[in-house]
């Protein structure tokens, strides 16, 4: 143990206070005696306190204890050897000493703590934690484990790998450790080499012309004499499916197809094999553009519900497809081959919260344009009410200012059971939410959550304050069993006593009721006293035909769920259509707006009768070009991003639209506006480049012209998500960005050049993402584990015998500031000092102390001065002593023989002599000074 101090300038402090010390001991005259030692000693004693604890001292002291971070990679070409690593930590942990900290870390992609750094580890029984194995950070390993360690501690970092690194730096990394003052060591591993069968590359012209067979190419490697399946699909569909034989190494593969369609094509490419072992290289993607005719996909939410506009496009050189709601693409490429969606009386719950971003990252972000025609299953009433469809849309959902509405009370009766936990509690809850936003305060509203008993979550009564309700319902959680009955005659009994002109229940469950109580009498007591059931079945577990049934007899609709994102959607229709406030169905002639945004020449001879129409309110930028008497929109128009979108709230069956079907000017109408739609945008060309490193890609795009222009680029992946990505200008005409690409698969680029913030080109591309080269087969990187040992400061160890070691570790010292006890003490003092000022303390002992000092002093000072009186008065009487004139010697007596036991006059003599010398100074001094006296 020793003390250190960290600022030594402040001793230099002692200086002014001695010198201030001294001047108060000889000026302070009033202080006297032991008052004026005391205070002169605190007062030293503060300042040199005070000093102290500024200069920094600290009591230091060495550490025997050893922190070690274990770093593991946990990559897919590590799994074979987790076993092992978890023997050789565990076996590490019993060796190391109790004071000894250890901590765990798994790295793949990124790295995770798997046990914090202590000294209470004692073993792992299998790693807990979840890492993408599909790339390895081992820099990300390397950082995490130095974290653990705190600022002045120095530690081991033991990395666990076979090297094959592909994202970050770990060299760069165990060099920043190693200036921390930390040590790296790294234990190799070898990865075991399995029976593989990979698809390295799959090759599809870029552009490809209506009517071509295209070539798909592949290279398949396989480390054995095998057979596979080759699959490979275009837009999600199968174009090819052959059983072939594959050769050890490497095999070229070519097929054909005619590709028939136009647009924007995916293609994905496999082969499986029994014997593969590695199943996460058998896949590739690539794309390719085939340009031809303007394709437009209608879907009909009921059979013939877009005959019309059939026909009307039949005309013209536009090749329309018609599909169902539940044949719509849940890929983002099968959406880029039209240039134009047309939704034709389509119910938002026919359409998965998927499937609807799609279509919005398709308008939005490459151009494709959008149209919904009305009927009594689109816009509000078909339950779109905060959808990405709304978004896109020149209307809003919801209704604002209308007049005076029959009062209306609604029950939600939602089960919150164990089974509905997760993604589907809070799915209701959003979708009770909505239905919230949708009602005005004046209706009344209740809400039931149930399990085994019902819990009452809004009292029924008006929304006078929506915020709390939608407070109330967001506290909903899942937990218990299911009974339906009472609940549901809860809602009942508690919509009966209401003076209300339109009550309604809703019933979601995704279960069966505990109990076989017939609902049949309750619920047809209710319909006859105006209250209606409507109810949604979620999932296949809940009792469907129940249900059904029930909501035939209550006179509401029945709504089997099998997706969860529809849940909202389905609750926000059935408020709407409860309300009663969309459908507006007074025959009415349509009202022309000045200019009708260049389609006014058809309507110069007038405009023929409609029939109804679905209520909406125009957004603040849409341009509305029809109106109904009640300035609603009837036909309204917008960009929104790169696409263009329109809404048509009347029908196409002539149901509601009345005579426009039979118009002449039907059908040149909707050519243009579905030609509208259409992306108007100039064509540019690019090339683009790209480098992969890891999950790292970087593009390289170069403009044709080579001009410097403003681009804007958007990347989309095939599930729709959007990647964060910009391009920056390098050059004259060259830009680049860069990417993370965690999946896979291909990336949608487009590019949009602006002048004066508008578009005046676009170009559209796809980047294809190969799996990572984790899955190929590669053996240790000997030469970067050995780089990482020597940045690291470590070295190459075979097994964690030594990891707890502090062999190679630089000293480790610890310290405790003292700051805080030096000021303590010196406060103590400056309290003592003042009570001896002010309190007239008794310091009497300190004056009997100070006098008994001085009287011993004086005593020391007299004998002193005696001592030197004597020897002055010998030295006088020595002198005198040599002046005398010696006597006659006496003549020398004859030497006599000794008898036995008899002393001669010598050895008297000697022994006078030795006594003489026994003598002590002092006394011979007395003695000769007696002598002298007597004489």
């Amino acid at each position: 143990m020793a003390l250190q101090v960290e600022h030594p300038l402040w001793l230099f402090g002692f200086i002014p206070v001695a010198i201030v010390l001294y001047l108060y001991w000889r000026s302070n005259t009033r202080l006297t005696g032991g008052r004026k030692i005391v205070l002169t000693v605190l007062r030293a004693l503060i300042f040199t306190l005070v000093i102290v604890a500024l200069a920094g001292v600290q009591m230091r002291w060495s550490v025997e204890q050893v922190d070690s971070a274990i770093v593991v990679d946990r990559s897919h070409s590590m799994m074979e050897k987790e076993q092992t690593v978890l023997s050789q930590i565990n076996d590490a942990l019993e060796d190391k000493a109790p004071e000894d900290k250890a901590g765990v870390i798994s790295t793949g992609r990124e790295a995770v703590v798997e046990k914090p750094l202590s000294d209470h580890v004692r073993g792992i029984q299998s790693f807990e934690t979840d890492t993408n194995r599909s790339y390895t950070n081992l820099a990300s390993g390397l950082q995490l484990g130095g974290s653990m360690f705190s600022a002045n501690d120095t530690g081991r970092v033991v990395l666990m790998t076979d090297g094959n690194e592909n994202i970050g730096d770990a060299v760069r990394q165990a060099t920043y450790l190693h200036k921390r003052g930390y040590v790296v060591d790294v234990v190799p591993f070898s990865p075991e080499y399995k029976d593989d069968v990979a698809l390295t590359s799959f090759d599809v012209p870029e552009t490809i012309y209506l009517g071509e067979q295209a070539a798909l190419s592949m290279t398949i490697d396989s480390s054995m004499d095998t057979s596979g399946q080759v699959r490979i699909k275009q837009d999600g569909q199968t174009i090819v499916d052959q059983t072939v034989s594959l050769n050890k190494g490497s095999n070229q593969l070519a097929f054909h197809h005619l590709v028939s369609t136009d647009g924007f094509h995916t293609f994905r490419a496999e082969v499986i094999s029994e014997r593969d072992q590695v199943v996460e290289n058998n896949q590739l993607a690539a794309f390719a553009e085939t340009k031809g005719l303007p394709n437009v996909l209608i879907v009909e939410g009921e059979n013939g519900a877009a005959a019309n506009l059939e026909k009307a496009l039949d005309a013209s050189a536009v090749q329309a497809k018609t599909i169902s709601p539940d044949l719509l693409p849940r890929q983002l490429s099968s959406y880029l081959t039209y240039d134009t969606i047309v939704f034709s009386n389509v119910s938002a719950h026919m359409v998965t919260g998927k499937q609807m971003t799609l279509m919005e990252r398709a308008v939005k972000n490459f151009g494709v344009g959008f149209i919904m025609t009305g009927g009594d299953q689109a816009f509000g009433v078909g339950g779109y009410f905060k959808t990405p469809i709304e978004k896109l849309l020149p209307v809003d959902m919801e209704v604002k200012g209308k007049k005076e509405l029959p009062s209306l009370g609604l029950s939600i009766v939602l089960d919150k059971s164990g089974s509905m936990g997760g993604n589907k509690i809070a799915l209701a809850r959003e979708a009770a939410a909505r239905s919230v936003e949708l009602l005005r305060e004046k209706d009344t509203l209740g809400v039931i959550a149930f399990d085994g008993t019902p819990w009452q979550v809004v009292e029924p009564g008006p929304i006078d304050d929506k915020e709390d309700v939608l407070k109330q319902i967001r506290s909903i959680t899942a937990s218990g069993g299911t009974d339906i009955f009472t609940p549901l005659t809860q809602a009942y009994d508690q919509m009966d006593p209401l003076e209300l002109k339109r009550k309604h229940i809703i019933l979601l469950t995704d279960g069966q009721s505990a109990t076989s109580t017939n609902y049949r009498q309750m619920i047809e007591e209710a319909q006859n006293k105006g209250i209606t059931l409507s109810t949604v079945a979620i999932g296949r577990r809940a009792d469907g035909p129940l249900l059904e049934e029930m909501a035939q007899l209550g006179g509401g609709r029945f709504y089997q769920v099998h997706n969860n994102s529809s849940i909202p959607t389905i609750l926000s229709r059935e408020t709407s259509l409860v309300t009663r406030t969309y459908i507006e169905d007074d025959p009415f002639y349509p009202k022309v707006t000045a200019g009708a945004g260049g389609w006014g020449s058809y309507f110069d001879k007038g405009v023929p009768q409609m029939n109804a129409y679905i209520a909406t309110t125009p957004k603040g930028r849409a341009q509305q070009l029809l109106t109904s008497e009640k300035d609603d929109p009837v036909l309204a128009r917008w960009q929104y991003g790169l696409g263009k979108t329109v809404a048509w709230t009347s029908d196409l069956s002539g149901e509601w639209a009345g005579d426009w079907p039979q118009w002449k000017n039907w059908s040149p109408l909707w050519n243009d506006i579905v030609t509208w739609t259409f992306p108007q945008y100039q064509k540019k060309s690019y090339q683009v480049s790209k480098q992969i490193e890891g999950n790292q890609v970087t593009l390289n795009v170069t403009a044709a012209d080579n001009e410097t222009s403003t681009l804007h680029a958007t990347l989309v992946r095939d599930t729709g998500e959007e990647v964060p990505f910009n391009l920056q200008p390098k050059a004259p005409g060259a830009y680049q960005g860069a990417f993370e690409a965690n999946n896979q698969g291909v990336y949608f680029l487009q590019i949009t050049e602006k002048q004066d913030d508008q578009v005046v080109g676009s170009f559209k591309t796809g980047i294809v993402v190969p799996y990572s080269q984790e899955y190929t087969f590669t053996p240790t990187n000997d030469h970067l584990i050995e780089e990482i040992a020597s940045a690291g400061g470590g070295k190459v160890i075979d097994n964690l015998d030594h990891v707890f070691s502090s062999e190679g570790l630089p000293p480790r010292y610890d310290k405790q500031d003292l700051f805080y006890l030096f000021l303590t003490l010196a406060l103590l003092l400056f309290l003592m000092d003042v009570a001896v000022r002010r309190f007239r303390m008794n310091v009497a002992f300190v004056s009997k102390i100070s006098e008994r000092f001085k009287r011993k002093q004086e005593k020391v000072h007299e004998d002193t001065k005696r001592r030197a009186a004597q020897f002055s008065q010998l030295k006088q009487a020595s002198t005198k002593r040599e002046n005398v004139p010696s006597r006659k010697a006496k003549p020398t007596a004859k030497k006599q023989p000794q008898e036995k036991g008899t002393k001669t006059a010598e050895q008297v003599k000697s022994e006078g002599t030795d006594h003489k010398e026994k003598e002590s100074k002092e006394d011979r001094l007395q003695r000769l000074l007696k002598a002298k006296n007597k004489k």
